[in-house]
């Protein structure tokens, strides 16, 4: 990757997604973290089609984005994990809430007799 791929001149952080940061999420290595944080406003452009590719590189990462070529580099790689963890719909289970019925009441399913 030369200097002119995926230039930005802004540090790219997703506080919406990543309070603390890509590196203390657990979920990036460092080298990915930096490369998001390096490199996530050019890729967010280009992914979005806001910023038309000006490098063979940038070209390659945009047929990645639209699934017309297979993630072959670190930061193919790292977009990929991002765009995957922030669009993916999570599900989480809570134990312990008690159900209540309409009336106010806790409901059961069986007869108290």
């Amino acid at each position: 990757m030369s200097q002119t791929d995926f230039a930005s001149n802004k540090i790219f952080y997703d506080n919406k997604h990543y309070p603390h940061g890509f590196h203390r999420s657990g979920i990036y290595s460092r080298r990915e973290a930096e490369l998001l944080e390096r490199h996530g406003y050019a890729l967010k452009d280009l992914a979005s089609g806001l910023r038309a590719p000006a490098t063979p590189a940038e070209e390659q990462f945009v047929k990645v984005t639209k699934g017309e070529a297979p993630a072959t580099t670190e930061i193919e790689k790292a977009w990929l994990k991002y765009y995957r963890a922030v669009t993916t719909r999570r599900v989480v289970y809570t134990a312990g809430a008690t159900s209540m019925d309409s009336e106010g009441g806790e409901s059961a399913d069986f007869d108290a007799d």
